[in-house]
């Protein structure tokens, strides 16, 4: 692999993270929502205010990934109810294949610890995330309602368990 790197960011760094959603949504989701549907929700969603909040109100943490200094990908994570959910994990998809998403997974829970056990919204519509999500030991735990903005959505709710070795 390439030299690549993941790193914990603060919010001075969430501006990388807006940068990159930019591209990403509208590459990854247009397919699956429409790409009218994209510029309105990336602007509520990774407005710089609201990333802010993410941290400052909801104590989220944010990770950005880089392949040879180039900003590639982000995650987010957050403790909830004795969960770890993971809120976002997003990659270029010229880097996609090399890892970077477990890499992701990996580093949030070093972080917060492998006794929690892990959860997260997928789109249903979002095959090749939730293949990957499978593939790290995710299980489809429930369908439920997402609203972004005034959109309405079907998510899937994927679990997998906390646990004290690596996987």
């Amino acid at each position: 692999m390439a030299n690549a790197d993941i790193t914990q960011i603060d919010a001075a760094g969430l501006n990388r993270v807006r940068d990159l959603a930019l591209v990403i949504w509208p590459a990854h989701y247009a397919p699956l929502i429409g790409a009218e549907l994209i510029p309105p929700m990336v602007a509520d969603m990774y407005s710089l205010d609201t990333l802010g909040a993410d941290i400052r109100d909801r104590g989220h943490l944010y990770w950005i990934a880089s392949v040879d200094g180039k900003d590639v990908g982000y995650a987010s994570a957050y403790l909830k109810d004795g969960r770890l959910w993971i809120k976002k994990l997003y990659l270029l998809r010229s880097v996609r294949g090399m890892g970077l998403g477990k890499r992701f997974i990996a580093a949030i829970r070093n972080h917060y610890g492998r006794q929690h056990p892990q959860a997260l919204y997928v789109s249903e519509r979002n095959e090749t995330a939730i293949v990957f999500y499978k593939s790290q030991g995710f299980a489809i735990e429930s369908l439920e309602p997402v609203q972004m903005g005034p959109y309405h959505f079907e998510d899937y709710v994927m679990v997998r368990a906390g646990q004290d070795a690596a996987p």
